[in-house]
């Protein structure tokens, strides 16, 4: 396949020509330069030569690609190593007795965190994806789900699904790792948004973003278990 008029040489040239990849919703390709980057730093860590101040910055500047992204302030940007990290984060600051919406089939790292907390009181309720937007009630406090689905590719109506989660005062966590870098998300309205780099963003596995509204941010504190 020629691949010339569907994009600039200079992204072009950043990957393999040997084969015709189409499994970046599994794993993303490295542009060359990563790649090239990512060596250089198990060299330079083989040799003695890798610094912790060279790790920090190259967080901080990780962390400040990811915000001009999704149009956030770095400092509403975290980075962890998995998206049940802080998925897990937000589920353990659920108040007892609060109920979470979620989708069937949805990927586990979204729906897990909530389900291992039902022993503390936490309803998790799941319902189809198509429906997910209807299922928003007065009894919902937290709406978790992907905007894209990895077992189908079903995408969410995120700018419904705000809206009815506005309505009915709950919070929406949203995994963007099968749609960032894709499908546009109105990221500073989201009151919780976890993405894993190794998908559409091309990153190496063991890299998440996690971002979220102030007001929502300042309530993440883990609640103790009784």
């Amino acid at each position: 396949m020629d691949t010339a008029p569907l994009l600039p040489a200079s992204i072009r040239d950043q990957f393999t020509r040997d084969v015709v990849y189409l499994n970046t919703a599994s794993y993303g390709l490295p542009p060359r330069v990563a790649h090239e980057a990512t060596l250089a730093v198990e060299r330079d860590r083989a040799a003695g030569r890798l610094t912790l101040a060279f790790c920090d910055e190259a967080v901080e500047r990780s962390r400040a690609a990811y915000a001009r992204l999704v149009g956030l302030p770095v400092s509403r940007v975290a980075v962890g190593s998995q998206a049940s990290q802080f998925v897990g984060l937000v589920a353990a600051s659920l108040p007892a007795r609060s109920t979470v919406l979620v989708a069937e089939e949805d990927f586990t790292s979204v729906t897990y965190p909530f389900l291992a907390l039902t022993g503390r009181g936490i309803t998790v309720r799941s319902v189809p994806v198509a429906r997910i937007v209807d299922a928003v009630d007065p009894t919902v406090d937290l709406v978790a789900v992907s905007a894209a689905q990895s077992a189908d590719g079903h995408v969410v109506d995120v700018a419904a699904l705000l809206a009815a989660a506005s309505a009915h005062g709950a919070r929406v966590l949203l995994d963007t790792t099968q749609s960032a870098g894709w499908l546009p998300v109105p990221a500073d309205r989201v009151d919780y948004l976890v993405c894993s780099a190794y998908k559409w963003l091309l990153g190496p596995r063991g890299v998440c973003f996690f971002a979220g509204t102030e007001e929502a941010l300042a309530d993440l504190t883990p609640v103790a278990a009784n």
